[in-house]
């Protein structure tokens, strides 16, 4: 089951997706932050680092996915269902990434930034990028050789939205990150959710959000090319 919770309010002037923000109130977030960095090294050459959309990699029926794509690299996901780029910021500076040293990280992270359902603050596009921007340079601090490989925010909802619309502009900033970065690529591969009408297909994404385990497997086959190529070096 996802468990989205809200988040502290902060001063209008204050961009409150940059400030490292913990979740160590709900049990099983903490249980799982103190597993991922405990565990025992497996020299990972893939890290996948953001939100449910990761952390539902998890489940048994992506076994699939784990069996055709990401075995192979010794992957380990630092995925967490719930999270914003604040609280992403928290794991990745206390000690999720301390245990590794991957050729690559994949970054998906931003679409809970924009969620007002489940959330008490909404983040805009120009904040959003701002936060997703200091969490490449937290990684890059830590790794300047690792290659970034982030990933557009996905699509939202079955119809025009407000959330999607921001996700789409943050998207746009994101684009122009590699400008700045050598060694940070970014993709956005969010159509390949979308029917021949340019709706979200539910058979990939049921609840308008979430890959299943179909589109998981869509999603990583789209990708790996990409990946084995980030690979080589």
């Amino acid at each position: 089951m996802l468990i989205l919770v809200t988040v502290n309010t902060y001063s209008q002037d204050q961009n409150s997706a940059l400030t490292p923000t913990d979740r160590l109130h709900i049990e099983w977030w903490q249980e799982r932050h103190e597993e991922k960095i405990k565990a025992p090294m497996i020299n990972p050459q893939l890290v996948l680092l953001g939100n449910s959309i990761l952390h539902t990699l998890d489940y048994s029926d992506r076994n699939e996915v784990w069996r055709e794509y990401l075995h192979k690299y010794r992957a380990l996901n630092l995925g967490f269902s719930g999270d914003r780029t604040e609280n992403l910021i928290w794991r990745i500076e206390n000690g999720e990434l301390d245990q590794s040293k991957p050729k690559v990280i994949l970054l998906l992270i931003g679409t809970n930034n924009t969620d007002g359902n489940h959330f008490l603050t909404i983040t805009q596009p120009k904040e959003l990028q701002e936060a997703i921007w200091k969490i490449t340079r937290i990684i890059r601090k830590k790794f300047p050789e690792t290659k970034i490989l982030l990933l557009g925010i996905f699509p939202y909802g079955y119809k025009a939205n407000y959330r999607d619309n921001i996700n789409k502009e943050t998207n746009k900033f994101l684009s122009e990150f590699p400008a700045k970065d050598k060694n940070l690529y970014y993709k956005d591969i969010g159509e390949i959710f979308l029917d021949e009408t340019g709706e979200i297909d539910k058979t990939l994404m049921p609840d308008y959000l979430h890959p299943n385990a179909k589109g998981h497997l869509w999603m990583f086959k789209t990708l790996d090319p990409f990946l084995e190529e980030l690979m080589l070096d």
